[in-house]
């Protein structure tokens, strides 16, 4: 749904600090609804790193025009694989497997034709949160200016300037690391291999189909060490051949709490995407989470109500996701074990059918169609919190 602004003719200047999906998706809506919006980028020329991402049916839903090239492929199935017990889920709805950098330039080109103007080779230095309009230096070639902007919009990353200077950061993160591989011959083209080794990550690891001959190949860890030792296990143990290397990246952990503030008190700077903290923790997702808060944001600078209030779905979503979390914290190889093994038909309907970004309707449906799964996550939820 487009925003409609409810302002016109006001000034309605907008300075958004970044590029991100997050930033352009909000620059995309603020523009069409008749804001002028200065979106700062410290690359030029625009070239973002290519990344290999799966999202939810819900990134399509999000969108109002066609992803285009963005889109790669689509997956139906997840084959989750522990130590030794194995469980396939099967989706209603097909995931999208999509390229970081395809889906930007894409933003990129939809925010500038709806009138957005985006300064490629402006890097954000610092933010002074003063009274009554705060100030942005911004270093462009070898000159810096300082700017007044009367909102500051912060998407510009999990090391956000904007979320540094004005207290609103301080997320634990996590470290990315992935490879495109040629996709093995007992590997499905429409299956998504999970799998949970806790010698090698708390989190987990992956294999997505990405065409009918690659794939991407990763996994999330507590440090960039820690992460490349295990992708290389990983591309060893299942005998992956590497095409190329993706970009590391640094991921914010969004915390168990529904008050972290995603705006300073006084209304002048807001936060969105991994600058906001806005990733699904069990799956370090964030992209259509992040635009979820991007769309929120706009909404409440349009129709001139509070961000808090707008994003309240997403941080209910956020929360859920959190907690189960800070269960599987908890886990063993042991207890991964179990759960896939005491993943029913009736558990794995439930799972099929609301997606990771509907964790809130699905957690307690879980719960319910096995409830061995919710005695097994409150043992190690008690284990993870001594």
């Amino acid at each position: 749904m487009p925003v409609v602004d409810k302002d016109r003719g006001r000034d309605n200047s907008v300075f958004i600090a970044g590029a991100s999906i997050a930033g352009l998706f909000a620059t995309y809506h603020l523009a069409r609804a008749g804001k002028r919006v200065h979106v700062y980028e410290a690359q030029a020329p625009f070239q973002p790193a290519e990344r290999t991402l799966i999202v939810t049916p819900t990134f399509l839903r999000l969108l109002d025009f066609d992803a285009g090239d963005a889109i790669l492929h689509r997956t139906d199935t997840f084959e989750l694989i522990s130590r030794s017990a194995s469980a396939r889920v099967q989706l209603s709805e097909p995931d999208v497997v999509i390229e970081r950098s395809r889906l930007m330039r894409l933003l990129a080109q939809r925010a500038q034709a709806a009138g957005a103007q985006i300064h490629w080779g402006a890097r954000l230095q610092m933010v002074h949160n003063h009274r009554p309009e705060p100030l942005v230096h911004v270093a462009m070639g070898y000159k810096e200016r300082t700017l007044p902007a009367s909102c500051i919009i912060g998407a510009d990353g999990a090391d956000s300037v904007v979320a540094r200077d004005t207290g609103l950061d301080g997320f634990e993160r996590v470290a990315l690391v992935q490879a495109r591989v040629r996709r093995p011959a007992d590997l499905p083209p429409n299956v998504v291999r999970v799998w949970f080794d806790r010698a090698l990550t708390r989190f987990f690891l992956w294999l997505i189909p990405e065409s009918e001959d690659t794939a991407a190949a990763g996994l999330i860890a507590d440090s960039l060490e820690e992460a490349e030792q295990g992708l290389q296990r990983l591309l060893a143990s299942e005998g992956l051949e590497v095409i190329e290397q993706q970009e590391q990246s640094w991921v914010p952990l969004y915390p168990l709490s529904l008050r972290r503030p995603s705006a300073t008190p006084d209304g002048h700077v807001f936060l969105v995407g991994d600058a906001a903290g806005q990733v699904k923790v069990t799956t370090v997702g964030g992209v259509v989470a992040g635009m979820r808060g991007a769309l929120a944001l706009a909404r409440a600078l349009c129709a001139g109500s509070t961000y808090a209030g707008e994003l309240r779905p997403l941080r209910s979503e956020l929360f859920w996701h959190a907690f189960v979390r800070h269960m599987l914290d908890g886990f063993s190889d042991a207890d991964y074990d179990l759960l896939l093994r005491l993943l029913n038909h009736r558990a794995v309907r439930v799972l099929g059918q609301y997606d990771r970004d509907r964790l809130a309707q699905a957690v307690w449906r879980v719960f319910l169609a096995q409830p061995g799964w919710f005695l097994l996550g409150l043992r190690a939820l008690a284990r993870g919190l001594r």
